[in-house]
């Protein structure tokens, strides 16, 4: 991710913002760069009461339409906690692509590092809640 103009505005919800604080905390000792990111990302977040988030945003446990990069296909996943099991499907906020979805309005788009290397610019199309 960069710094910059080029980031949207990110929501996340008072439910989910202590438990992503903490999840921050937990990664620091395991994967510091991811958890860099995610520490970056909650300091810029609005955080607000559940009901007052904006419709079709990707918040913990949602389902996701989203294209990593123009040009690649469409992919379905949910966004899950570091410590909830792995599942198909799941996109951890453990790693730079789930850090960069959590937050995301649908039709919005995010620049990003994928764990490769790549920069790449992520597409959020479709959101489902939890």
């Amino acid at each position: 991710m960069t710094e910059g103009a080029d980031r949207p505005l990110i929501w996340i919800g008072r439910s989910d913002y202590g438990r992503l604080l903490r999840a921050a905390e937990w990664l620091a000792a395991r994967a510091p760069e991811v958890s860099a990111l995610l520490s970056g990302e909650l300091v810029r977040a609005i955080v607000r009461s559940d009901g007052d988030l904006p419709p079709m945003l990707v918040r913990m446990s949602s389902r996701v339409l989203f294209r990593r990069a123009d040009g690649m296909p469409l992919e379905w996943g949910e966004l899950a906690y570091p410590d909830q099991p792995p599942g198909d499907g799941r996109v951890t906020v453990a790693s730079p692509l789930g850090v960069a979805l959590l937050g995301l309005r649908e039709g919005a788009r995010m620049p990003y590092v994928d764990a490769d290397g790549t920069r790449r610019w992520l597409s959020v199309e479709r959101v489902l809640p939890a």
